[in-house]
């Protein structure tokens, strides 16, 4: 099996630059909403996808290794490039990633970007957001209409950041038939359309046909994040003299957009990722093309894979597509940071749902990334000196009074 596809995106109504990369070919689909201030966004998304791209999809290829050590890889580019440079700090991005090995899909994934797959007509959810509404959701405490307009939609608990230590991607293998259709799609599409109206839009007969109405609708709609989507049947590959390996990829958004890296990030970026040669010009360029070679057992490609995985506690195997597929991971993850940065800062504060303060919170972006929850330091201390201040201008009065009257 592989794919064919379309890769689309779009600025969105509000924003001048694009913080999404993606790319689609015949047998890996790679989508990435960055996030971060001063064009960091772009650079954290631009670096995953390239640095995805060239995962081994040949057969006999361990793709949940694979995706492990390339989502690893990405963390340690993203954490030298943010030391080396004071404006990349707190960088980092979404990234969902589905590859075939000619006879089923693996998918790995992290942050709030989402995988679909329409199968026999009926839209599945593949993956689950790490975001905090979708913990309220898996407690009981929000439901879904809720949370598509709760103010916290966007709190990421999970993402390929410059933190060390980060969390791994959640590995999911999924089942599919030729015929099935999947959608990878920022959350600039997914919080603004429904479900009902994604699977509509889904049906429509060329996936260039669907993903430009999935774009143009989100438009409609008023979106106002990048909105990048990648629409791909599932199809017998051909016999013949044609390879799906050795068709070059198609990128868009920010990994051909070009991005800016001081000469301090580019070292960095050259010292994490000693293999490869990412242009900042256009990190796109030089991209893999897989030549095709016999199916060996254990084959790991071209990039270190010494990874052990657990089948029992890493992989979620999915014999159907259905909604919410668990990939297993941390329970409660190291990163919360606000996905979108138009957020309304009012509206947060005033939430009735607002995250924990017990001690056991996620941590919250520095402004670079978004903005903060929590009222600030500077803020609260002159709110609690209040009183105290009041009083002793009481006293002072009072004292002023007796003076006088006692002459």
């Amino acid at each position: 099996m592989s794919f064919r596809y379309a890769v689309l995106t779009d600025l969105g109504t509000v924003r001048t630059n694009n913080e999404d990369s993606a790319l689609g070919s015949p047998r890996l689909l790679v989508l990435a909403d960055g996030m971060g201030g001063h064009a960091a966004g772009e650079v954290a998304s631009s670096v995953a996808v390239r640095v995805f791209a060239e995962v081994e999809h040949s057969p006999g290829t361990d793709l949940p290794a694979q995706f492990l050590t390339a989502g690893r890889a990405s963390r340690q580019a993203l954490q030298g490039m943010s030391e080396a440079d004071a404006m990349l700090e707190s960088m980092g991005t979404t990234l969902v990633a589905v590859a075939s090995d000619g006879e089923q899909l693996t998918i790995g994934h992290i942050g709030d970007s989402r995988v679909y797959c329409l199968h026999e007509g009926s839209l599945y959810q593949v993956t689950t957001d790490h975001t905090h509404v979708q913990r309220l959701i898996d407690q009981g405490q929000l439901t879904p209409e809720r949370a598509r307009t709760h103010p916290y939609r966007s709190m990421l608990l999970r993402s390929l950041d410059d933190q060390p230590g980060g969390a791994d991607l959640d590995i999911i293998a999924l089942t599919v038939t030729p015929g099935d259709r999947l959608l990878l799609c920022s959350d600039g599409l997914s919080d603004y359309l429904s479900a009902e109206h994604i699977g509509e839009l889904l049906t429509r007969p060329d996936p260039a046909e669907a993903a430009r109405g999935l774009i143009n609708a989100a438009l409609v709609l008023g979106t106002r994040d990048n909105v990048t989507v990648v629409v791909a049947d599932v199809v017998t590959e051909p016999d013949g003299d044609s390879d799906p390996l050795e068709v070059a990829p198609v990128f868009a958004g920010a990994v051909t957009d070009g991005i800016t890296l001081s000469p301090d990030a580019g070292a960095a970026l050259s010292e994490s990722l000693p293999t490869m040669i990412i242009d900042p010009a256009n990190p796109a360029a030089g991209a893999l093309v897989r030549t095709p070679r016999p199916a060996t057992a254990g084959a790991t490609g071209d990039v270190d894979t010494t990874v052990d995985i657990d089948s029992d506690d890493g992989v979620t195997l999915l014999d159907r597509p259905r909604v919410g597929g668990d990939g297993l991971g941390p329970a409660d993850d190291e990163a919360g940071r606000d996905h979108d940065h138009d957020h309304d800062e009012a509206a947060v504060a005033d939430s009735p749902d607002a995250p924990p303060t017990d001690g056991n919170e996620p941590r919250v972006a520095t402004p670079a990334v978004a903005r903060s929850f929590e009222p600030p330091a500077t803020a609260t201390s002159a709110m609690s000196a209040l009183p105290g201040i009041l009083a002793g201008g009481a006293v002072l009065i009072l004292v002023a009074l007796l003076w006088i009257i006692l002459g």
